[in-house]
C-alpha cells in the first residue's frame, strides 16, 4: 500500500504544482522615481507606467522620493522586498555619477539592485533668466565676469551639475552654487529670479523655453537637438564637452529572475509601441530598451565615464 500512496502522491503533485505558483503581479507594482514630479525621470515613469498596467493587469503607481541627487529614494528602493511588486527608475545621476560626487553612498548600485531594462536618453540645455542681458553662451560669460560672485547657478542632478560646474572651471567664472533637491525647484528659482542659470532636462525645460520664462543658451549634447533649433551644442564654451541624461530600470537585489524577465518583457513592449513612442517623442526622449545584461555592461562604461567627466569638471566629491 505504501508504493500505491507514493504513486498517487506522485500523480496528484504535478497537477497542483500550477496553482502552487501564485499569480504575477498579485497587486500594484510601484515606480519609485528619486526625483521630482515633472523631472524627465518622473515623466518617462509615468507614461510608460500606464502602458505596463495594461499589460500586467494591475495599476503601477509612481511614488516621488526625491533628494540628494535622487540619493535618498534610490536607497530607499533599494531596501524594500524583493518581491517583484518594486521598481526603480534610475537615472545616470543615481547608478554613474553619485559613485564619484560622493564619498560614501546610502546604496550600492551594483550589489544593491538588479538591472531590468535600459529606457531612454535624454540631453539638458543650459537656461537663464529672460532678464539676463545675454542671448548666447558666450554674451553670459562675459556678463558673468564683468559681475564676479553676483550670479547664482542652480542644480538639481549630476546632469545639471556637472555641466554647470564644467561651464563655472572652463571658463574661470566666479559663480555662487545653490543645490537643490531636483531640478525642477532648481527651474522654479531660476523662473524667479533666485538664480540666473540652471541646466535642465530637455522634456523639462521646453515648456519653460516656449512660455518665453527661460531662454536656452546651449545643449549638452554633441550636435543641436531637432527641437531647440539654433541652440548650439555646449562644446562651443565648453570644449569637447558632450553629456546626456539616461534612465533605467533596475529591481531590487534578489528579485526573482522569472519577475525581472517578465518586467523586461513589459518594459519593451512598452517602449516599442507606437503610440507610446508618440507620447515621449516630444518631450525629446530618445528610447533605448535592452536586456538586463545589456543594462550591466552599459552602467559600467558609464560609471567610468562620469567619474572622468566629475574629474575633468573640478568637483571635490562630498
Amino acid at each position: 500500500m505504501k508504493w500505491l500512496a507514493a504513486g498517487l502522491t506522485a500523480a496528484v503533485l504535478p497537477a497542483l504544482s500550477p496553482a502552487a505558483q501564485p499569480a504575477y503581479p498579485q497587486r500594484a507594482i510601484t515606480f519609485v522615481v528619486p526625483f521630482p514630479a515633472g523631472s524627465a525621470t518622473d515623466q518617462l515613469a509615468r507614461v510608460m507606467g500606464e502602458r505596463i498596467a495594461q499589460s500586467a493587469g494591475q495599476p503601477v503607481v509612481v511614488e516621488n522620493r526625491p533628494g540628494a541627487n535622487g540619493s535618498i529614494g534610490t536607497a530607499q528602493a533599494a531596501k524594500v522586498a524583493p518581491d517583484g511588486h518594486t521598481f526603480l527608475i534610475a537615472t545616470s545621476t543615481t547608478h554613474a555619477a553619485n559613485a564619484s560626487l560622493y564619498r560614501k553612498l546610502p546604496y550600492d548600485p551594483i550589489k544593491d539592485f538588479t538591472p531590468v531594462s535600459r529606457l531612454g536618453e535624454i540631453p539638458f540645455v543650459l537656461l537663464v533668466n529672460p532678464t539676463v542681458p545675454a542671448d548666447t553662451a558666450p554674451k553670459f560669460i562675459s556678463h558673468v565676469r564683468a559681475n564676479p560672485d553676483k550670479l547664482a547657478w542652480g542644480s538639481g542632478s549630476s546632469g545639471s551639475l556637472v555641466p554647470g560646474h564644467a561651464l563655472v572651471s572652463a571658463n574661470q567664472l566666479k559663480m555662487v552654487h545653490v543645490p537643490y533637491k531636483g531640478v525642477q525647484p532648481a527651474m522654479t528659482d531660476a523662473i524667479g529670479g533666485q538664480i540666473q542659470l540652471v541646466f535642465a532636462d530637455l522634456a523639462s525645460a521646453v515648456p519653460q523655453i516656449k512660455a518665453g520664462k527661460l531662454r536656452a543658451l546651449a545643449v549638452t549634447s554633441a550636435a543641436e537637438h531637432p527641437m531647440l533649433p539654433g541652440v548650439p551644442p555646449m562644446s562651443t564654451v565648453v570644449p569637447a564637452f558632450e553629456m546626456t541624461a539616461w534612465f533605467a530600470m533596475y529591481a531590487p537585489a534578489g528579485t526573482a529572475p522569472t519577475q525581472v524577465n517578465q518586467m523586461n518583457q513589459w518594459v519593451r513592449a512598452a517602449l516599442t509601441d507606437p503610440a507610446l513612442q508618440s507620447k515621449l517623442a516630444v518631450s525629446g526622449f530618445r528610447l533605448t530598451p535592452g536586456t538586463p545584461a545589456d543594462l550591466g555592461l552599459f552602467a559600467a562604461k558609464e560609471t567610468v565615464k562620469w567619474a572622468k567627466a566629475v574629474n575633468s569638471a573640478g568637483i571635490t566629491p562630498e
